[in-house]
């Protein structure tokens, strides 16, 4: 017997939502340098995966969400997440062909994208860390990327 596949927005919602409480999840000052970026890798993990589904107006959409959640300058992360989803979306064949590792590799330079373009508009939150986060990215997308295609599995979502 064979299930019926589901539309699966509510489980990409659900999922989203999961990441930016995530973000807003109170740490310690030293912890919070480290905290990968949540709502970027499902948003990447979601384009590669379901292209049509979530594009760059949901980045976008969800970018403005953080930037008020946030306090961020209203619309830097949403045009910063817009436009690594575009890059995502135009390049997701290529990226779901390698393995996980190298897709790694191109989470650490996409997260250290939305950081620079942070620095270039505020220039006050130009220190060194800004590459901290997406080191953990990077190391976290194996373990993000095994659970979304889990739970993309798991309910059928396609």
């Amino acid at each position: 017997m064979t299930t019926k596949p589901s539309n699966g927005s509510f489980i990409v919602i659900i999922t989203i939502v999961i990441a930016m409480i995530l973000m807003l999840l109170p740490l310690p000052k030293v912890l919070q340098l480290f905290r990968p970026e949540f709502v970027l890798m499902v948003l990447m993990y979601w384009t590669m995966a379901l292209p049509r589904k979530v594009s760059v107006g949901v980045a976008w959409a969800v970018g403005v969400l953080m930037d008020v959640m946030m306090g961020g300058a209203l619309g830097v992360t949403a045009f910063s997440y817009a436009l690594v989803i575009f890059l995502t979306a135009r390049f997701h064949l290529q990226l779901r062909q390698y393995p996980v590792w190298q897709q790694a590799l191109i989470i650490l330079s996409l997260v250290l994208l939305v950081h620079i373009i942070a620095v270039i508009v505020s220039p006050q939150a130009a220190t060194w860390f800004i590459w901290i986060p997406a080191v953990t990215s990077m190391v976290i997308w194996p373990m993000n990327y095994a659970l979304l295609r889990n739970i993309r599995r798991s309910f059928n979502v396609n």
